[in-house]
């Protein structure tokens, strides 16, 4: 699929440019524009910090649950991922480049189209590209869960954006790879996966999938190689930090085949997998590679497999979906869900990630986990399966359709008071909390962000029960008027 609206900007090291591409304008520049020196140094430090408590929040989350009905024994900062967030959109989307991207989002919301945002590292801007950008927060929203808008990012490649149509006619073909330890730590774990796996879907003629339970590298290769060629491979793993002769590397959990047992194994183990790809006919190379990363245990919280995906592009793979946090138990299943039902309704790989990531969104309200699918694409053509005849591939396509409902007709506001007032619940609790819900000066328009609000409310207020059940209610109240309005 080529998207007709589209905002690209490339990054180096010194500078910012940005390259606006609409029906009416083609390779329209904005920039470049240079990195402010004075700013530099404090936002990056700013940022890393951030950053680096982010990739501590399930500790916190979990010594965080322990505590009940405690406020002040709260131990994560809720505002969190949005100022690291607006930290990020300040680092590259200013001046010229920001305008660009106001009018690509205004003429692509003007014909109700899907834009395009594609981050583009230079090699020299290593270090920008492995900041997490899926977090990029502007307007008090997220760009990584906003409506017809994807976002993804490319690494400087010597082979550059592939061209190639990849799309083809159902079934998708796709190989998943459960490198799960089986110890009692995660077996749990992966007897769930692997049974959600296998499991009907009623997706059975557009997908075709097949799950090698237990890693064998020989299997492996051979899946890849021969019929029927899997279009996309899904490994499910975990992995560590190792460091060796002063270099940081990442470690996988795999069993090699050299009859030692399962143990902790490079990750070019898997790289090597897909060194022969090339070799194939175009119509039976892998062009999608999803690394899936488990929630550790014990944490680890540096490990991530992010770190394999540029050694997958320079392989030659059009398009890998890496993790930069683990996947929590409860939003594994849903991920997966909700990823392979945009590919079987024919959207594109970006749509398809977009609608996983905005389902992570409003369903973990609390947890980062919806920034963490990082895409890379290598291909100008994300197309996996071709449109059905007489119809069109796109963000509003099958289940993970995840437009926003009309505005109420009463404010928000007194939608809320209105849920409020029809609960069983005590005169004086129910004018506690009407004044809570006074206190913000507005209200957005939009039920996905009143639902969030909401239920941050509820978190905050688990020390008083009575009013924590009362505003739970209301986002059930909230939940069943998105669904009354076909908000799916």
């Amino acid at each position: 699929m080529r998207f007709e609206y589209q905002y690209s900007v490339e990054v180096t090291d010194k500078e910012v440019t940005g390259w606006l591409d609409t029906p009416k304008h083609d390779k329209q520049k904005y920039g470049p524009e240079l990195f402010p020196a004075d700013e530099r140094a404090l936002r990056r430090k700013t940022i890393e910090v951030l950053r680096s408590w982010l990739k501590r929040w399930t500790a916190l989350t979990r010594a965080s649950k322990q505590v009940k009905y405690e406020r002040d024994q709260h131990f994560i900062v809720r505002e969190t991922f949005a100022v690291l967030g607006q930290h990020l959109y300040d680092t590259i989307f200013f001046g010229k480049v920001e305008t660009g991207f106001k009018e690509g989002r205004e003429a692509a919301v003007g014909k109700s189209a899907t834009l395009r945002v594609l981050l583009r590292f230079d090699s020299s801007a290593d270090e920008l590209a492995q900041l997490p950008w899926e977090l990029l927060f502007t307007n008090d929203d997220f760009l990584a869960a906003q409506n017809k808008l994807v976002l993804s990012r490319s690494l400087s490649s010597e082979k550059g954006m592939s061209k190639e149509k990849i799309s083809r006619d159902p079934p998708l073909v796709v190989q998943f790879l459960v490198t799960v330890p089986e110890t009692d730590a995660y077996r749990d774990q992966r007897d769930r996966l692997i049974a959600a796996l296998k499991q009907p879907t009623k997706y059975s003629t557009s997908i075709r999938s097949d799950v090698l339970e237990k890693w064998d590298q020989g299997k492996a290769a051979r899946a890849l190689r021969n019929p029927p060629y899997p279009q996309v491979v899904h490994v499910i793993g975990v992995c560590k930090r190792n460091r060796s002769q002063g270099q940081e590397g990442m470690q996988i959990y795999l069993d090699d085949g050299d009859g030692d047992g399962p143990r902790w194994r490079s990750g070019e183990v898997l790289v090597s997998l897909f060194s022969q790809n090339w070799e194939l006919a175009p119509e039976d190379r892998v062009r999608l590679v999803v690394l899936h990363l488990c929630e550790p245990s014990p944490l680890d919280f540096e490990a991530t497999f992010e770190r394999l995906a540029p050694a997958l592009v320079r392989e030659g793979i059009p398009a890998v979906i890496a993790m930069q946090y683990p996947l929590s138990k409860e939003a594994e299943g849903r991920f997966v869900t909700k990823l392979y039902e945009g590919l079987a309704e024919r959207q594109s790989i970006e749509e398809a990630v977009q609608g996983a990531r905005n389902d992570l969104f409003t369903t973990f309200e609390e947890d980062r986990l919806f920034g963490s699918p990082v895409l890379y694409m290598q291909s100008v053509d994300s197309q996996l399966l071709a449109p059905a005849a007489g119809g069109e591939a796109g963000a509003n396509v099958g289940p993970s359709n995840f437009l926003d409902p009309p505005a109420p007709t009463l404010s928000t506001l007194d939608l809320l008071l209105q849920k409020l007032g029809s609960l069983g619940k005590s005169q004086q609790l129910r004018d506690e909390a009407e004044e809570i819900l006074r206190e913000p000066p507005d209200w957005p328009p939009r039920l996905s962000q009143v639902k969030r609000r909401i239920s941050g409310l509820m978190r905050d207020y688990t020390y008083r029960p009575e009013l924590a059940e009362i505003f739970s209610a209301l986002v059930k109240a909230i939940e069943e008027e998105m669904s009354r309005r076909d908000f799916f």
